[in-house]
């Protein structure tokens, strides 16, 4: 993936994991958003950067079509609600749905552009592994100040 500015993408970039990834672009399953699982995780990432993700799914094709018709049922279920306990319950759904759309294509791009689309499961396991091991390498490199 290209070097991005964009700090919903790069937090979404940093906090899931290859096999993660893998995981999610094979099953949307919400147990597996592994690190929004709550409203209050979820509405804190929308509330830090909802302008980048509504962006991102506006110009991005494919989740634009998600995007779109989330917002529509969004506005024909709210024009239902009565009370103001059930449009803020709707609500906390809507920004939910909004950002499992946006980290599900983030999630997606990762995996192509990282060539593990048609990786298997185990490739995936071991080039997380490789990239663990490389980054522990590094980290005793800088710890024992350089020396071989």
């Amino acid at each position: 993936m290209q070097d991005y500015t964009n700090d919903a993408v790069k937090a979404v970039m940093a906090a899931y994991t290859p096999i993660q990834v893998k995981t999610l672009i094979h099953n949307h399953d919400e147990s597996n958003f592994v690190h929004h699982q709550t409203t209050k995780e979820i509405v804190d990432f929308y509330a830090e950067h909802n302008e980048e993700i509504h962006h991102w799914l506006l110009d991005d094709s494919h989740a634009y079509e998600y995007y779109a018709n989330a917002m529509g049922a969004y506005n024909y279920a709210q024009a239902k609600c009565t009370t103001d306990k059930e449009r803020f319950a709707l609500q906390n759904e809507y920004l939910k749905d909004v950002v499992y759309i946006f980290i599900a294509t983030i999630c997606y791009d990762l995996a192509a552009s990282h060539d593990m689309l048609d990786m298997s499961m185990d490739e995936v396991e071991n080039y997380q592994l490789a990239k663990e091991l490389q980054h522990a390498k590094t980290k005793l490199t800088v710890i024992d100040g350089g020396k071989k």
